[in-house]
Order: structure tokens, then C-alpha cells, then sequence
């Protein structure tokens, strides 16, 4: 799996998280067995993932180290690992 983004959710992160990789402009996004759908818009020169969903997650996990992972041929959603 190739890493989109990395960084530590502080709360600010909870109006959007900035990446480098374009991403579709809603995706799903899996962290263990629980899913939820997220959007992207190009935000400057980057890519902004945010959301309601997106910011119950940071609300809910401020101080955690996360990891974006791309999706793999044979899924349907990108992998958040913490």
C-alpha cells in the first residue's frame, strides 16, 4: 500500500487534513472494520479531506498518529491506520 499522508490529529484537523495526492472527491475510508465516506477538494496546491464524518473522527482521535494509505486494486476504499 503506498502512503498518501501522515501527521498527528490535532484539532484543527477537524476542518480538514491537506495531502498531496489527489484523492476522489468523496472515497471511503477504512480504519479497522468500521467505514465511513469522506470528501476531497483541491485546496490550494493540495488536497483537503474533510467532512462531518471526517471531523467526528479527528474530534474523536485528537493526538493520534495516522496514516493514509492508497487503495488497493481489489478495494473499494483507501486504508486510515492509527
Amino acid at each position: 500500500m503506498a502512503e498518501i499522508g501522515i501527521d498527528t490529529l490535532a484539532p484543527q484537523h477537524a476542518a480538514g487534513w491537506d495531502v498531496d495526492t489527489p484523492l476522489p472527491h468523496v472515497f471511503t475510508v477504512a480504519v479497522g472494520s468500521r467505514r465511513f465516506r469522506v470528501h476531497c477538494r483541491r485546496y490550494g496546491g493540495r488536497y483537503r479531506i474533510y467532512g462531518d464524518n471526517w471531523s467526528s473522527f479527528v474530534e474523536s482521535n485528537v493526538g493520534a498518529v495516522v496514516s493514509l494509505y492508497a487503495r488497493e486494486e481489489d478495494q473499494d476504499f483507501h486504508n486510515l491506520q492509527y
